[in-house]
């Protein structure tokens, strides 16, 4: 075995162990095993992936070939696995057929793939397990086939359901912008960065399949799919242990129904014109007067609470007479404080930004270059 070899068994190795944890950490806590169930079953089939491709490296395939039959299937899982995760983690009710068919539909396209592949003979299904060359042309023309079919339709699934992902992550953040004042710790901007991560990861494994058969291979191949692994797999154990649920029960009740989310949004509600208006003046005036923005968990319901009127009538009167969301209502006063302060005060941009509400100055920045086209420094200058 050379050092090639062992560097990308130990690698396998330790993305095995680090799954493995990943998954058993979330679903040995209770509250995390509630909306993180599909994060530990995404990191189950990473660890599961990983420990045959150790079997593989291991040259063990002949004697425990049923790994290689259940990795199909497995693996098949992972596009459902990452799904189902961010809908949990995002507030997002399931019902028991949606995760059925989630899961279900993949699965059944794999065993159907796996038929084809169980009825080789025997030793072309080693030969394909340990990449080894197919003597007769015929046969290796079909096995060449069933694989391309394999990975193209695991590919096409996976993506889709990573497509399916980014657009979740999306409505979660305008379903936030509609309800927080400080969103940062719950956009899952990192989950974007890992599916990228994977996206990548996936089509290098894609591509090994047509270097092996075009080079000759000395391992160095295995080890770049190893290293690629590993990074993936600890970033998502890392990122996902600590992740809590991006809506809280409260959060979520404060959502407007589906009927005010139709067409016509706003046509059954009890709120005209000049109710609206009223409300959006004494929205302004406690903004102004009692500096709620400089909470920087001030929530709709929280401003709701303070105005005294329901969650929906201060969704809609944002919506339908001031024309902004809550995140950009609330911030909008924060720019305002912070250019005084910036104008009139000695203080650092990050004293500033902490000082009216924001979390960060990175966020700080950002709001400020929305509302005012311009640098905190540009606007203290200016």
């Amino acid at each position: 075995m050379y050092l090639i070899d062992i560097l990308a068994i130990s690698l396998r190795t330790m993305a095995f162990a680090i799954a493995l944890f990943g998954a058993l950490s979330v679903l040995g806590d209770r509250r995390q095993r509630r909306v993180g169930w599909g994060l530990a079953l995404f990191l189950g089939v990473a660890a599961f992936d990983n420990f045959a491709e150790l079997v593989g490296l291991w040259g063990r395939y002949p004697r425990v070939v049923w790994i290689g039959g259940m990795e199909l299937p497995v693996t098949f899982a992972y596009g459902p696995a990452i799904y189902l995760y961010v809908l949990t983690v995002t507030g997002k009710a399931l019902s028991a057929r949606r995760i059925l068919l989630c899961i279900g539909a993949p699965q059944g396209i794999a065993l159907m793939l796996l038929g084809g592949f169980l009825t080789l003979p025997r030793q072309m299904l080693f030969d394909i397990l340990t990449n080894a060359p197919i003597a007769d042309s015929d046969q290796a023309l079909l096995a060449g086939a069933l694989i391309s079919t394999t990975q193209l339709t695991f590919l096409v699934l996976t993506f889709g359901f990573l497509v399916a992902c980014w657009l979740a992550l999306d409505e979660n953040l305008r379903r936030l912008s509609k309800l927080l004042s400080s969103i940062e710790d719950r956009t899952l901007a990192w989950l974007r960065g890992v599916m990228i991560l994977i996206v990548f990861a996936w089509g290098w494994a894609a591509l090994q399949g047509v270097l092996e058969q075009v080079m000759l291979e000395d391992g160095w191949l295995d080890a770049v799919d190893a290293v690629i692994t590993l990074t993936w797999v600890s970033l998502l154990a890392y990122f996902g242990i600590r992740q809590r649920p991006v809506l809280l029960a409260a959060d979520v009740a404060a959502l407007p129904g589906p009927e005010i989310e139709a067409v016509g949004k706003y046509a059954r509600s009890a709120l005209d014109v000049d109710r609206m208006r009223k409300l959006g003046d004494r929205m302004q005036q406690l903004m102004r007067n009692q500096s709620l923005h400089r909470d920087p968990a001030l929530s709709l319901r929280g401003l709701a609470e303070r105005v005294g009127a329901s969650p929906n009538y201060i969704s809609q009167t944002l919506n339908e007479h001031l024309g902004v969301s809550f995140f950009d209502f609330v911030n909008g006063f924060r720019v305002a404080d912070a250019e005084a302060l910036l104008r009139d005060t000695n203080l650092s941009v990050t004293d500033i930004a902490l000082e009216v509400g924001f979390n960060s100055r990175s966020t700080f920045n950002v709001a400020v270059r929305k509302h005012r086209g311009l640098s905190p420094t540009e606007m203290r200058n200016g």
